[in-house]
C-alpha cells in the first residue's frame, strides 16, 4: 500500500517505521524460507546430475545389447557393387563364393490397345478381376468411372488391390495411351492374371493369363516374374523372391545389386563381365568388442566421477567454504547407486557352467573405485581373442548377462514412476512447490500486516494530535486567568 511520509500530528515518520517493523517481522521468515529453497534446488541440481549419468550409462549399455558390442560378427565383401553383407552375433566365421546368377524381377505387362485419354470417352463396363499370385480384387466398372483416367484410379485405389500399379504410357500413336500393369512386389511367384470376360467394350483387351495363346494375347509381357538365384561356392544353387538373402547362410544378410559373369555361357551380357564372382568374409569382430570394452569402462568411471564430485568431502579446504562438502555430501541414495554397481561388477556371471569375472575380460577394480582396461593393447588382444565367444555371452547372455542385470539394477534409479531417484526428484520438486507457496502466503501476510501496523500508528498519531490540542486548550485557558 501507499504510506505517507509522516504523521501530521505527531510528525513522525509513520511510513518509514512501518516499514522497518514489516521489514523486521519478514526478514527471519523470509531467511529461512529462502535457505530451504536455496538447499532444495542444489539438492535437486545435483540429483539431476546423477541420474543424468546413470541414465546416460544405461542407454550405452542399452545400445551395446541392440549392436551386439561384444559378440559382433564383421562381414566383407570383396565387391559391394555386386553384393552387400550384414551379419548378426549368429553368424559363423567362414569364407563363400558368391555367383549371382539371376536378380529378382518384378512383373510387367503393358496393353497393345491403344486408349484414349478424353475423360467423356467410355472404354466399357463390368467386373474386372486382376489377381497377383494368390490374391485378387474385384473392380466394378459403370458410368461413372469408364474413362481412362478413372479406370487406373479404381485400380491404384482400390482397398483390395493385390499388389498391382497401373500406369499410362502416352504414344505418339493417334493421341492415345497403353497401359501398364506391374506388380508391387518382386518374384515368380507375383504374376498377373487379368480377367475381363465380365466385361464390354475396349477394356476387355486387357484380358490376360498363361492361357491364353500369345498369338491372341492383346497384353505383352515386358519383363517375367523372376525370383533372384545365386550359387554359393559354386555348389549349392538358392534362390529368393526378392534381392535380399536371408539367413541362407546362418545369421548372414546379402543384398544383391547386379549379375556377377559367366563363362562360356555363349551369352554376351554375362559371359563379357569380369567379375565372376564375390568373395564373402565373416569373421569376429575383435575391434568392436574391445571399443566397447573401452567405451563400458569409460561410462563407468565417468558416473563414479560425477557421484564422488557430489558426495565427496575435503578436509583441507576452510570449513566456511561452501565447496569443503558436495552438494549431497552423506546421501544414502547416491552411496547405494556406488555400492550396487560395484556389487554387480564383482559378481560371477554362469558361462556353460563355469564362472566368470570382469578380471577375466581385462576389466580390474581400482583402490578408488573406479575400473582400469588392460592397458597392454596386444595382452588386451589376446584375452579377446582367446575369450571372444565367452566375452558375449557374459555381457549379452538373455536375462544372466551383465547388460541386462544392469539394465534391471539401473532401471530401478531411473524408472520414470518408481525409480529411486525419480521419486527423490519427484518428492524434491513437491518440497519446491510447497516453499513457493510458503513464500508467496508470507508476502501475503506482510502485506496485511504493513497494513494493519500503519492503521496503528495513524490511530496513534490522531491520539497524539488530539492530545495535543487538548493541552493547547488548557495552555491557553491556564494563561487567559493571569
Amino acid at each position: 500500500m501507499g504510506l505517507s511520509a509522516a504523521g501530521m500530528a505527531s510528525g513522525l515518520d509513520i511510513a518509514g517505521m512501518t516499514q522497518q517493523l514489516v521489514a523486521a517481522e519478514r526478514k527471519p521468515k523470509a531467511d529461512r524460507i529462502e535457505t530451504q529453497q536455496k538447499q532444495v534446488n542444489v539438492s535437486l541440481s545435483a540429483y539431476g546430475q546423477v541420474k543424468s549419468s546413470v541414465s546416460a550409462m544405461q542407454s550405452m549399455l542399452e545400445k551395446f545389447g541392440k549392436d551386439e558390442a561384444f559378440n559382433g560378427q564383421k562381414a566383407t565383401s570383396d565387391n559391394s557393387d555386386y553384393l552387400s553383407i550384414k551379419a548378426t552375433s549368429t553368424a559363423k566365421n567362414g569364407v563363400y563364393n558368391i555367383n549371382i546368377q539371376q536378380m529378382a524381377q518384378s512383373h510387367k505387362l503393358m496393353s497393345k490397345e491403344l486408349f484414349s485419354a478424353d475423360p467423356e470417352a467410355s472404354l466399357g463396363s463390368g467386373e474386372m478381376v486382376i489377381k497377383v499370385g494368390d490374391k485378387s480384387m474385384t473392380l466394378n466398372i459403370g458410368e461413372d468411372n469408364d474413362d481412362l483416367s478413372s479406370v487406373v484410379d479404381a485400380i491404384n485405389n482400390a482397398e483390395d488391390n493385390p499388389g498391382v500399379t497401373a500406369t499410362l504410357i502416352n504414344t505418339s500413336e493417334d493421341g492415345g495411351s497403353k497401359i501398364v500393369f506391374s506388380t508391387t512386389e518382386t518374384g515368380k511367384n507375383n504374376t498377373i492374371e487379368i480377367d475381363t470376360a465380365a466385361m464390354t467394350g475396349k477394356l476387355t483387351s486387357l484380358a490376360y493369363n498363361a492361357n491364353i495363346p500369345e498369338a491372341e494375347r492383346q497384353v505383352e509381357q515386358m519383363q517375367a516374374a523372376q525370383d533372384a538365384e545365386i550359387r554359393i561356392d559354386n555348389f549349392t544353387t538358392v534362390s529368393s523372391s526378392t534381392n535380399t538373402f536371408e539367413d541362407v547362410i546362418e545369421g548372414v544378410t546379402l543384398d544383391l545389386k547386379k549379375l556377377t559373369g559367366t563363362s562360356g555361357s555363349s551369352n554376351p551380357e554375362t559371359d563379357d563381365i569380369d567379375v565372376k564372382s564375390v568373395k564373402i568374409t565373416i569373421e569376429s569382430d575383435e575391434k568392436s568388442t574391445k571399443d566397447s570394452l573401452k567405451s563400458f569402462v569409460d561410462s563407468y568411471n565417468s558416473l563414479m566421477s560425477t557421484i564422488d564430485k557430489l558426495t565427496g568431502f575435503d578436509a583441507d579446504k576452510d570449513p566456511d567454504d561452501p565447496n569443503r562438502a558436495g552438494a549431497l555430501n552423506g546421501d544414502s541414495l547416491t552411496r547405494s547407486v556406488t555400492t550396487q554397481m560395484r556389487n554387480l561388477l564383482n559378481e560371477p556371471i554362469d558361462i556353460n557352467g563355469k564362472l566368470y569375472q570382469m578380471s577375466d575380460f581385462g576389466i580390474s577394480m581400482q583402490r578408488d573405485g573406479t575400473l582400469e582396461l588392460e592397458e597392454d593393447s596386444d595382452k588386451l588382444d589376446d584375452i579377446i581373442s582367446d575369450n571372444f565367444a565367452v566375452i558375449g555371452q557374459f555381457f549379452a547372455q538373455e536375462d544372466t548377462g551383465f547388460l541386462a542385470k544392469a539394465d534391471t539394477l539401473l532401471d530401478g534409479f531411473t524408472d520414470k514412476t518408481d525409480g529411486s531417484l525419480t521419486v527423490k526428484e519427484d518428492t524434491l520438486k513437491e518440497r519446491q512447490k510447497s516453499l513457493d507457496d510458503d513464500m508467496t502466503d508470507l508476502n501475503k501476510r506482510m502485506v496485511a500486516y504493513e497494513d494493519r501496523t500503519y492503521k496503528q500508528f495513524l490511530a496513534m498519531d490522531e491520539a497524539i494530535g488530539q492530545m495535543n490540542n487538548q493541552l493547547s486548550s488548557m495552555m491557553s485557558l491556564m494563561l487567559s486567568f493571569d
